[in-house]
């Protein structure tokens, strides 16, 4: 008859265990992260011109055109509505979709100009806004060109504020 050890007398067993259950947690929340890295890593933001360029961006490239799925459409993808939040003065949002206004630097809110510029474009709350997409989106926000009834809204916060053209994102050059 065979003599069984206690399992107290190899305490390193269950130590040795857990070790491996950790090392392989470890490996399978390390795929998982790098995956999920790796998709993002040749990611890039910045509106197109009409040539399909990232203007000013470096390094400067363009992109293929599709060769599936031709785009059809002569203008922009547009979105309109009443302008129902402004962040200030070159962030709106209209049907509640925050819009970056493209090719516009103003001074950030908090400073006394940007507060000016945040007072000035609250004015057009509750306005009919019309925005042409550039197909670009910076954090939470679609970038686009803007018009409040009618009149151009980059334009408007360029000669009333101290919000200026920020020509390296003026893909479509309006300004």
């Amino acid at each position: 008859m065979k003599k069984q050890m206690p399992v107290n007398e190899y305490p390193h067993k269950k130590l040795l265990i857990l070790q491996r259950l950790n090392i392989r947690g470890m490996h399978v929340i390390g795929a998982f992260l790098f995956s999920l890295l790796a998709a993002h890593a040749g990611a890039h933001s910045g509106g197109l011109n009409k040539q399909g360029c990232h203007a000013g961006s470096q390094p400067y490239h363009c992109h293929k055109p599709q060769t599936v799925f031709p785009t059809t459409l002569a203008s922009p993808q547009v979105l309109a509505g009443k302008v129902t939040h402004v962040r200030d003065g070159d962030t709106i949002e209209v049907n509640g979709i925050p819009i970056r206004l493209a090719a516009l630097d103003c001074p950030e809110k908090g400073t006394q100009k940007g507060d000016y510029a945040t007072r000035l474009a609250k004015q057009f709350y509750g306005l009919q806004a019309t925005c042409e997409l550039t197909g670009a989106k910076t954090y939470d926000r679609l970038v686009g060109y803007c018009s409040i009834n009618g009149a151009d809204f980059g334009q408007h916060m360029i000669q009333n504020s101290s919000c200026k053209v920020w020509e390296k994102f003026d893909v479509w050059d309006r300004y």
